[in-house]
């Protein structure tokens, strides 16, 4: 449950203020934390519903039709009349295929609608929830821990989701919110952990993605690949993640499943163009 938005991308040379830079390569897909975890999960061969919103307007259309073409179930998205799908503005620097994020968010579901998420009859073996929309996702963290579902938590523990943070089995959050909770990798994972989650790990690309399992710190490295655009590889991972605790494994086991495919994803531009298959996954691992 959570966000799918509709991601502008474009590559190109860096360039000052005012001056002109020659586009390289430009795409237009869905994008959005969740809606691309679930395409990624998706991809490795899971059965995924997504649970979210979008406006009436063209971005919401291709939101839900870029999802359907990937095989996810819709019949959990609602449209809101008069409301406005989130939109993306993203720029990858060409040769190494770091990106700036420009979003604009769409509009918030009505009352009535976050209610309804709090009473839904949960079936699955793994959730996943970002913190975009914090009262639908705290009642839909709640009914999949009633129903004894793994949660997998993509957000950052500000002010106003630590509820939400002591609600997940598992929290995953990126390397510059890990930067805020302390000077060690030991120290923010430890910040982390005492919201509540059972695993927390934080994913820092190039150097790979650190994790506290039983108390012990640990960092699963990052695999190498040839990188063309980081759009969405954390969103990939968190996806990959859901998918290894749906089929039961350990925590180290999902951590490095879920490297492999983000590394993975960095091949082409955007989120979900580069999002491999399983069969690519198990080549990576065991070449």
């Amino acid at each position: 449950m959570g966000v799918a938005c509709l991601d502008y991308l474009f590559v190109a040379e860096g360039v000052e203020r005012g001056a002109q830079a020659r586009l390289v390569d430009y795409a237009v897909e869905g994008g959005g934390l969740v809606g691309t975890a679930l395409v990624a999960a998706a991809r490795l061969g899971a059965r995924v519903e997504i649970v979210s919103w979008v406006g009436d307007d063209e971005a919401g259309r291709l939101v839900v039709e870029g999802l359907e073409a990937e095989g996810v179930d819709t019949s959990g998205v609602e449209v809101i009349r008069g409301g406005r799908t989130g939109v993306s503005f993203v720029r990858v620097e060409a040769g190494t295929g770091e990106r700036t994020i420009h979003h604009r968010r769409g509009s918030p579901p009505p009352a009535e609608q976050v209610e309804k998420v709090a009473g839904l009859d949960i079936r699955a073996e793994a959730v996943l929830v970002d913190g975009v929309w914090p009262e639908a996702s705290v009642g839909f963290a709640r009914r999949a821990r009633e129903a004894g579902t793994p949660v997998v938590g993509d957000f950052c523990p500000r002010a106003g989701l630590e509820e939400l943070a002591a609600l997940v089995t598992a929290l995953i959050v990126p390397k510059s919110c890990g930067e805020g909770l302390g000077a060690s990798w030991e120290a923010r994972l430890g910040a982390l952990a005492r919201y509540g989650p059972e695993f927390v790990g934080i994913t820092a690309g190039e150097d790979g993605c650190h994790f506290l399992v039983r108390g012990e710190a640990k960092v699963q490295p990052a695999f190498a690949v040839e990188v063309v655009d980081t759009t969405g590889a954390g969103d990939v991972f968190h996806g990959a993640f859901a998918y290894g605790l749906a089929r039961g494994w350990g925590y180290e086991r999902c951590v490095e499943f879920a490297a492999a495919t983000a590394a993975l994803s960095c091949r082409a531009l955007g989120g979900r163009r580069g999002i491999p298959a399983r069969q690519e996954v198990d080549r990576l691992l065991r070449p």
